[in-house]
């Protein structure tokens, strides 16, 4: 039988995708799953050398798909990296505890990435390598130099990179159980100095805290006591109060729904973050619309349910902050009932409704 003018849409769709950027790929992706599995189901039959092709394009598209998320996430706990050594060395000595937790910390990274540098790091800390507490900044800081250089040669720093790497700065600070003044004035002068971190309103209350506590230029016990609370909430405890690594540890929010029969469908508002694998935008939401839900381009106190995606990392809280998720979470922190849910729930609590 002849091409269908869809199937020629998607030929030219997925041609272009592989050769521009990656969230097209992703699109087209999306888009030629949707429609061919509508299409053959309806009835059409398919000949054996277009099958082989589909499968063919399909896997090429999905490999490329997976290849950009597996680039993306690794960017992100590198930036987080970069910002925890930095946050380790802002009081410009090496504190009680500190050490432990880098060994920790750089172990794990080394973990995630088979990275060399990370790797020869924990071992040279662990056979205490280091002539002396400068010799071990010193390191630490070459380490800080070579990783911008190569994030730098991917590609340009972006606000979510600044973020990202602010949040490790955080837990590099707390990483020994201490907020020291000299660490709360390097936190402050990262606001200062990014209006990207001065807007950020998932920073504000610890904004808040750090200038007020600065603002006599002394800080007391009391107000280390709260910034330290506060980045807590952000990050996560330190590793000498857990003894367990945080990097890409992720904030305190409410935990995104799992179980589908937590999920109220009927004349329930929903919200939609990021590339879903559910298929396009447009899909997801006649699939809301057809078990009497609906939805709404931004989150508002209307807003009972915002969807996370589950192409997402597992540490989406830290290091997607789009401004529905944002908004979402100003609402939470005023008790408004808002919960996030998962996409593969929100998919099942769909099909159950429909079966």
């Amino acid at each position: 039988m002849d091409s269908p003018p869809k199937e020629r849409l998607i030929h030219y769709t997925i041609e272009l995708g592989l050769l521009l950027n990656p969230i097209r790929n992703q699109i087209a992706y999306l888009y030629f799953k949707l429609v061919y599995s509508k299409y053959w189901k309806n009835g059409a039959k398919m000949k054996i050398s277009q099958k082989a092709l589909l499968n063919i394009q399909e896997r090429e598209l999905e490999e490329r798909y997976n290849a950009f998320n597996k680039s993306a996430n690794t960017r992100k706990r590198v930036v987080y990296w970069i910002g925890f050594l930095d946050g380790a060395l802002s009081s410009n000595r090496i504190e009680d505890g500190e050490e432990d937790a880098l060994l920790a910390e750089a172990g794990k990274f080394a973990e995630f990435f088979n990275d060399p540098d990370a790797s020869d790091l924990a071992e040279d800390i662990r056979s205490k390598c280091f002539s002396s507490e400068e010799d071990l900044m010193m390191q630490l800081q070459q380490v800080i130099t070579d990783k911008r250089a190569e994030l730098g040669s991917e590609s340009s720093y972006g606000e979510t990179d600044e973020m990202n790497e602010f949040l490790g700065f955080c837990s590099g600070i707390i990483c020994d159980g201490l907020v020291l003044e000299s660490e709360v004035r390097a936190i402050l002068q990262r606001f200062k100095n990014s209006s990207i971190l001065m807007n950020a309103a998932p920073f504000s209350t610890l904004r808040n805290a750090v200038e007020n506590a600065m603002e006599d230029d002394l800080l007391t016990d009391e107000e280390a006591q709260e910034i330290q609370q506060w980045i807590a909430q952000l990050v996560g405890d330190g590793f000498i109060d857990t003894g367990i690594p945080n990097i890409g540890s992720v904030s305190k929010l409410d935990e995104p729904i799992t179980d589908p029969n937590e999920i109220t469908l009927k004349g329930s508002e929903f919200v939609l973050t990021g590339p879903m694998r559910m298929g396009p935008r447009s899909f997801i939401i006649s699939e809301i619309e057809s078990v009497d839900g609906k939805c709404a381009q931004r989150t508002t106190k209307k807003t009972d349910y915002v969807v996370i995606s589950s192409t997402a990392s597992r540490h989406w809280r830290t290091t997607h902050f789009g401004t529905k998720i944002e908004r979402a979470r100003e609402l939470i922190e005023e008790g408004q009932k808002l919960r996030f849910v998962s996409e593969i729930a929100l998919e099942k609590a769909i099909r159950a409704c429909k079966s």
